[in-house]
């Protein structure tokens, strides 16, 4: 399933910023990580490629090597807490209890993704400027990427699995950053193709909830072009308050362009809709029915899928 990946390049403009990372040394990772109060919950600060320190509140399964992963993300005056909290329903224990690994993240400048200036002042979610949600993709989810490959190294998950959940302004920058992972060239550590251990070819399932075409620097389009293609089988939940004033058919009209004409996308491109105007996160707050339709179809396209874990080391480094 992963020879053909090569052959579909899209022209992305984080693109050649990728392929500078890959070629640079490693993200670090701090180690004074903190523990949750939960057992399996750790609080972790992954430093990116171009050092922001970027906060994620991981959910292991330890040892349980077929576990998949599910990355949340949050809109432009959200964070991590939103999925995090520890009162009844929160998602990410949800998410955890269903079988899931769970990587819940603050995007640079939102939640405790914060740095502070020379003079004091902090760089948060009012500074953000066209260059940080192209960082968002080409940094902040690599970082996410690589903490994801030591613990499919560790046993601890399936990377091949791995979805992630894009609530409004985070959705075209989890869908450029499905792209870019979807087109990189695997290792040249084998003579035919199919045995060359990817790169990536990993974001399985996607949920974007009242999600944004486009923000600053960032479209929407070309990604879904080349997402949508049905080799890639990846599952798609449009999710939308079909009241929404804001989205202005925008969710619908992503949800078409996914879509399209191609055969068997009824079996993995969805639409639901709920009768309210609510948006975003807001629809998940009210406690619709939204969050049992994200675990069914979370469940379906990620826990039940058959793919086992492999090593993902390239030979050229064993």
């Amino acid at each position: 399933m992963l020879s053909r990946t090569s052959r579909s390049i899209a022209p992305f403009a984080v693109v050649i910023l990728i392929l500078g990372i890959l070629t640079s040394p490693l993200f670090a990772q701090k180690k004074d990580s903190k523990k949750d109060k939960r057992k399996h919950v750790d609080q972790k600060t992954l430093i990116t490629n171009d050092g922001w320190p970027i906060k994620i509140t991981y959910y292991r399964h330890e040892g349980k090597r077929d576990t998949p992963v599910v990355i949340l993300l949050h809109s432009r005056l959200g964070d991590s807490r939103f999925w995090t909290t520890t009162k009844p329903g929160g998602f990410a224990d949800t998410l955890w209890g269903a079988g899931f690994a769970v990587i819940a993240v603050d995007l640079r400048k939102h939640g405790e993704s914060k740095i502070k200036t020379a003079t004091g002042a902090s760089k948060d979610v009012g500074d953000l400027k066209p260059e940080d949600y192209k960082r968002m993709v080409a940094f902040d989810l690599e970082a996410v990427k690589k903490f994801i490959f030591q613990e499919h190294e560790a046993q601890n998950l399936n990377m091949r699995k791995t979805g992630i959940v894009a609530p409004e302004m985070s959705a075209p920058i989890a869908l450029n950053f499905a792209a870019v992972d979807w087109n990189k060239v695997p290792y040249d550590d084998a003579p035919v193709p199919s045995m060359r251990t990817p790169r990536g070819q990993d974001i399985r399932a996607i949920i974007l909830i009242s999600p944004d075409n486009s923000i600053k620097g960032i479209a929407s389009t070309l990604a879904i072009r080349s997402l949508r293609d049905p080799y890639k089988n990846i599952a798609f939940l449009f999710c939308v308050g079909s009241k929404d004033k804001q989205d202005k058919g925008t969710t619908k009209k992503l949800y078409s362009q996914v879509k399209g004409r191609t055969k068997n996308s009824d079996q993995r491109v969805f639409l639901q809709e709920y009768p309210y105007n609510l948006r975003g996160m807001r629809l998940i707050r009210n406690e619709l029915p939204i969050k049992k339709h994200m675990l069914n179809f979370l469940k379906k396209f990620l826990l039940d899928l058959d793919d086992k874990w492999v090593e993902r080391k390239s030979r050229l480094e064993q």
